[in-house]
């Protein structure tokens, strides 16, 4: 058998990596065992931490500053691991592909989360799958970015959950990101006073079956191990989201 390495092709443009990395370790990686106990290495055995990153300009609307960081695992600093989960960092080797279509979800595409949880992850994959009462068509997980935080120069500094492979987005056409939503419950009439600021209007009763609540499918699967953006305080609703902080 042959073991892919995806540090191996940092040197390569971005896509024809990704694809290099799919086409060696193939899209339903299972979840890797426990990493090496010294943490000078990923999960994926891998000695130098790799990956690509940007910052959200508030200006712009757009992510800029795209950069490549490729480096010695051993010099992985605090502020690139999650804070709720040290376990979890923003290189790509401490992420597991999971590959949706073994799970019952024909028509999903792969991505990546943090090693730690992908078992988890699969597992809520399936139970959405097996209740039927969700259509499951777009998922985003690991994408490393400062998106969140104070703003310098324009820009935004803090990680996203996403950075370290701990959130996931589902369906973000039909949960979108409401902000002016300092709601003590999301229902249709509480949300339509809020601001759609990414993604699609939330509309349980209009589209329920590509719609997340707190009665859904997806909520029962990733609720016990993450939280959802929908029941988060302050003035952001994410209904999209489940991350580790819910943020």
């Amino acid at each position: 058998m042959t073991t892919a390495h995806p540090w191996a092709c940092a040197a390569l443009s971005a896509p024809f990596c990704v694809a290099l990395s799919v086409a060696l370790l193939g899209p339903g990686t299972a979840a890797a065992a426990e990493p090496p106990a010294a943490r000078d290495s990923a999960a994926d055995g891998s000695p130098d931490c790799v990956y690509h990153s940007a910052q959200w300009d508030v200006v712009k609307k757009r992510n800029t500053n795209g950069i490549l960081v490729h480096k010695p695992y051993a010099q992985v600093t605090d502020d690139e691991r999650d804070p709720a989960d040290r376990r979890c960092t923003v290189c790509r080797g401490d992420q597991t592909r999971i590959d949706p279509k073994r799970l019952g979800l024909a028509k999903l595409g792969g991505f990546s989360v943090c090693w730690a949880y992908a078992q988890q992850v699969e597992k809520a994959l399936e139970t959405i799958a097996k209740a039927g009462d969700f259509d499951l068509k777009a998922v985003v997980g690991y994408r490393p970015g400062r998106t969140r935080g104070a703003v310098v120069d324009g820009k935004r500094t803090q990680w996203s959950n996403h950075s370290f492979g701990t959130a996931i987005d589902l369906n973000a056409f039909a949960n979108g990101l409401h902000a002016s939503c300092n709601v003590s419950q999301a229902t249709p009439a509480t949300v339509k006073r809020c601001k759609l600021r990414i993604g699609g209007a939330w509309d349980p009763e209009g589209r329920p079956r590509l719609t997340v609540t707190a009665a859904s499918s997806p909520y029962r699967a990733f609720a016990p191990f993450w939280k959802w953006g929908g029941e988060i305080s302050g003035d952001i609703k994410d209904f999209m989201h489940f991350s580790i902080s819910g943020y």
